[in-house]
């Protein structure tokens, strides 16, 4: 005669509170998803304590592996949410502009100013393929850096034109040239030119 399996157990009370305290992290860090300070800590801790009860409760008590499962697929929904928004927040954060020798960044930097790094004398010529500016970056930080330099032409205070060019990275120390070109607009001999902006990325 066989003999009756034994009757489940019930779950050990610290189960059910801890998959109901996954639950709350979880759903809390799915709404906090805007705040990655708070979203990805608690999104963690979902999804942690939430594993957890739900091994204790297995095979024993499904409402609470079914509190557990809501506590990881909400903690784990908080964390990447809050995951995209540090990283789309850090990439799109503005820094205000810093303006040092009439030369204007976004890179903040107080111990090495991009502007310094602009070596004096720049050329200004006008030709017939247009208006061109020629000069050197020379790197003082202690890591390689690309830059990003704007000029702009003017004559006798009108503004004729302006124009971008981008560096590849210049390892430490080092300098390069560039040259800034602009088709735009044709110049005279009293045209001159400025840098107005540059920043490293």
């Amino acid at each position: 005669m066989s003999t009756p399996p034994p009757p489940l157990e019930t779950p050990a009370p610290i189960a059910r509170a801890a998959s109901v305290v996954g639950l709350v992290c979880g759903v809390a860090s799915a709404i906090a998803a805007f705040v990655p300070v708070i979203a990805i800590p608690l999104g963690i801790a979902a999804m942690v304590i939430s594993w957890r009860a739900a091994q204790r409760a297995r095979g024993v008590d499904r409402r609470t592996i079914s509190f557990a499962v809501g506590g990881l697929v909400a903690g784990t929904a908080g964390l990447l949410l809050g995951l995209a928004s540090a990283f789309w927040g850090g990439a799109t954060t503005q820094h205000d502009p810093v303006v040092l020798n009439g030369i204007e960044t976004s890179t903040p930097d107080k111990a090495h100013q991009p502007q310094l790094d602009l070596d004096p004398g720049a050329t200004c010529t006008v030709d017939l393929d247009g208006l061109h500016t020629m000069g050197s970056i020379t790197n003082h930080t202690g890591r390689a850096w690309g830059y990003r330099v704007k000029v702009v032409w003017e004559n006798e205070g009108t503004t004729l034109a302006d124009a971008t060019t981008l560096l590849k990275p210049i390892s430490p120390g080092a300098s390069m040239s560039f040259t800034v070109v602009s088709a735009a607009q044709t110049g005279t001999a009293a045209t001159t030119c400025r840098v107005t902006q540059i920043d490293r990325s």
